[in-house]
């Protein structure tokens, strides 16, 4: 599990850097700027790596319920 929240914590933080740099970059771009189309194209992977992060920790805690299950019915 320590790999899982590790990999999720780095994940977070790269997104948010990249949300970051989209301000940044729109806060300086000119007015006619395809605002709306930017900020689609930063948040909808933030939005797809929520779901992906959860339904990861899903299986993670699904599949260690089973594994210790298994190990007790074993014993």
């Amino acid at each position: 599990m320590t790999v899982f929240w590790i990999a999720a914590i780095v994940a977070i933080i790269a997104q948010v850097m990249i949300l970051r740099s989209t301000v940044r970059a729109l806060r300086a771009a000119p007015a006619h700027a395809r605002r709306a189309i930017e900020w689609s194209y930063a948040i909808v992977p933030a939005i797809a790596l929520a779901f992906v992060l959860v339904a990861t920790w899903q299986a993670a805690q699904t599949r260690a319920v089973q594994v210790h299950v298994t190990s007790e019915a074993r014993s």
